[in-house]
């Protein structure tokens, strides 16, 4: 069943959606200097044959460090970060997460020492449906090429970046999370360290199972108008979610209105598991694809992946577990962390500043092309 704490984290997931709409010392820039942050619309061809409306033109905000414009031979690495469901790019820019504004807190990152200076890129990764998860689909856009290829290549050639994978990593929360795995995972050419914060959608357990009943609700759904793009109750917000991902991971073209297969389909008012979307479903979930993609993961230079103690989406606890399992039966070296008190939104803000950003710091190489 769920609980009546699940229902309080929806309502904030739902009001911080709406609420977003050691350095070196020669690194080290002028303690009165800032970084500045541009945000700016470009080209998304990938996502131009979407069913969804959705423009193939999309908003990014960059963080640019304090001695970009001050030393103008410098490059430096990049930090892609990507939202979580409900959500927009704003969340990490613009008095999101629990306040959360990513030039300010950079820059005192960085005048503390704590950080290495390094461009931060986040991009919007909301559609129609609310989230496109970074996945590629016939029906939403093929959104993982938009950002691994398009997106990259746009900042590598507009800014002064270390346009090389080494200097690249690539982190998210919830949905972003489960991007940031799934892109490090296939694209170690293009990302070389990933940190996901409670990746949501690792595998098929818990609250995404047959065990929700919400999913005869989904299933049932004659239009698109019956969706709340806003949820107003927890059957409501996994309703959305469900299409979304059905959208993303089991896409349909040739299935108006809402485009989907879903993973399950009803016979006589129970669940039973639609084989061919499952097996969709399956192939685009980080803790099915670990042994395919085994030689990739053993190329990246840093996996981080946590969650908090009080986490209240079900599968969230226990597919991050398997994923860490599944790497260390592997022996693939990673970092798993759940951390005291938190839950699912109560402590991104905090997690970015003690945790991420160091991360990358350490991880990335900072060593500017001759």
């Amino acid at each position: 069943m769920l609980t009546t704490r699940l229902s309080k984290l929806i309502v904030a997931l739902i009001c911080a959606a709406s609420f977003a709409s050691a350095v070196f010392a020669q690194d080290a820039p002028s303690r009165a200097a800032t970084g500045r942050l541009v945000e700016i619309r470009i080209a998304a061809p990938a996502l131009k044959a979407n069913l969804l409306g959705d423009p193939a033109e999309q908003s990014i905000a960059i963080y640019l460090p304090p001695s970009y414009d001050t030393s103008t031979t410098k490059r430096f690495p990049t930090l892609y970060l990507l939202h979580g469901f409900l959500g927009h790019y704003r969340a990490w820019t613009s008095n999101g997460y629990q306040g959360m504004s990513l030039q300010p807190l950079m820059d005192e990152l960085i005048k503390s020492g704590k950080i290495r200076e390094m461009i931060v890129v986040a991009p919007n990764g909301g559609n129609a449906y609310s989230g496109a998860f970074y996945t590629n689909s016939s029906v939403t856009g093929n959104w993982e090429d938009y950002i691994y290829r398009e997106l990259v290549q746009n900042v590598d050639a507009h800014y002064r970046t270390i346009a090389r994978p080494e200097s690249r990593g690539i982190a998210g929360h919830s949905m972003g999370g489960y991007g940031a795995v799934v892109l490090a995972m296939k694209h170690p050419d293009v990302f070389s360290a990933v940190y996901a914060l409670s990746p949501c959608c690792l595998g098929l357990q818990g609250d995404l199972s047959s065990e929700n009943p919400v999913w005869l609700k989904a299933i049932h759904l004659k239009s698109r108008e019956e969706l709340k793009t806003k949820p107003e109750t927890i059957d409501d917000f996994y309703t959305l979610v469900f299409v979304a991902l059905s959208a993303a991971f089991s896409p349909n073209p040739h299935s108006a209105p809402l485009f989907v297969d879903f993973p399950y389909v009803e016979r006589d008012g129970r669940l039973e598991e639609n084989a061919k979307a499952m097996a969709s479903w399956r192939s685009k979930m980080p803790l099915y694809m670990v042994e395919e993609n085994k030689n990739n993961l053993l190329k990246l230079r840093g996996i981080f992946i946590d969650y908090g103690q009080k986490e209240e989406f079900p599968a969230i606890r226990s597919t991050s577990q398997l994923f860490s399992k599944a790497l260390a039966e592997r022996n693939i070296p990673h970092t798993f962390e759940v951390y005291a008190d938190g839950d699912h939104s109560s402590k991104i803000r905090s997690r970015m500043e003690t945790r991420v950003f160091q991360f990358f710091s350490d991880k990335l190489d900072f060593s500017n092309p001759r």
